[in-house]
């Protein structure tokens, strides 16, 4: 899954939004779902992140990565076949759009 959102924030402006954003879905993940084992790694403009992610008795691990450059982010990920099956890679493509365009306003 590959989403592009265009900004006019300059590049370290939306790294730290990213920063954020990833933190706060960290401390609060959406739907009841618990997150743990983060591991996130910036190099220069990019981010690599990974996180086990659950609801009850169903687990996935999430991996991929970020780039941020002066005019977008473009997130890359390959999502989870529990994820695919449940929540279609569409709907989670346009709800991870959203929270993008929402942060990087």
């Amino acid at each position: 899954m590959r989403i592009e959102q265009l900004h006019a924030l300059g590049q370290q402006e939306a790294i730290g939004r990213m920063n954020r954003l990833l933190d706060r879905l960290i401390q609060d993940p959406p739907g009841g779902a618990t997150i743990k084992e983060v591991r996130k790694r910036w190099e220069g403009q990019r981010m690599t992140f990974s996180f086990a992610v659950s609801r009850g008795f169903f687990g996935a691990e999430f991996s991929g990565s970020m780039d941020v450059t002066d005019d977008r982010v473009v997130v890359e990920s390959e999502l989870p076949a529990l994820i695919k099956g449940f929540v279609g890679e569409e709907r989670a493509r346009q709800v991870i759009a959203e929270h993008l365009g929402q942060v990087l306003k």
